[in-house]
């Protein structure tokens, strides 16, 4: 049988993984030199990366706990999944901070494409282990929840990426700017839908 470990010391390190991210990149949001409240106009692009970069971190915050809530055990294998999706999500303030100073250049915006697409690649990869341990844990109810997210079905339908990918660099092509209304439109008609169990989790 694979190791099992308690799930609270991978949760409590994610928790605090994810809020050293959350920390850098608000330090990336410069003090103005001046006093006027017109300095603050040239870190708008940065307030729109940040806004878009706090949104991706929080609902994927939200979906992590609840699909951890639903696990009563870890396994090795979903350990090193977590370790994975963190280490991409650890890319995202340099991701949001290069988009701030070019929200509308294709070199920021293509790298944060690439952030965005590893960072969506780990994450089904972790959700897949969960549901799988779950399954192999006798918990077939967990386990059909986890897969029942929209995010997961998104995430699984290839019809879906073969759809946004081609949208998606014509986006960075012609203006790439558009390319953070796709993420923010996906975090939240996708990312921000959860099963309707979800609340009564966290009572």
């Amino acid at each position: 049988m694979g190791l099992k470990m308690n799930k609270t010391r991978v949760e409590a390190f994610t928790d605090a993984v994810l809020a050293i991210i959350l920390t850098i990149m608000i330090l990336e949001f410069k003090t103005p030199e001046s006093f006027s409240i017109l300095a603050v106009v040239d870190q708008i692009p940065y307030l729109i990366s940040y806004a878009v970069g706090y949104l991706f971190i929080g609902t994927a915050w939200y979906n992590h706990h609840y699909m951890f809530a639903k696990t009563k055990r870890v396994t090795k294998g979903v350990y090193w999944a977590n370790n994975f999706w963190m280490f991409t999500t650890s890319f995202i303030p340099v991701a949001t901070a290069w988009v701030g100073r070019g929200l509308n250049k294709q070199g920021p915006e293509i790298f944060y494409f690439g952030v965005y697409l590893l960072w969506s690649v780990s994450y089904f990869i972790l959700s897949y282990m969960l549901a799988n341990a779950n399954q192999r844990d006798q918990r077939p109810e967990a386990a059909a929840s986890i897969r029942q997210m929209a995010i997961y079905r998104f995430m699984r339908d290839w019809r879906m990426a073969a759809i946004q990918l081609p949208i998606t660099i014509a986006a960075l092509y012609y203006l790439p700017a558009l390319q953070m209304v796709i993420v923010t439109l996906q975090i939240i008609l996708v990312g921000a839908r959860s099963n309707k169990d979800s609340d009564r989790l966290f009572d």
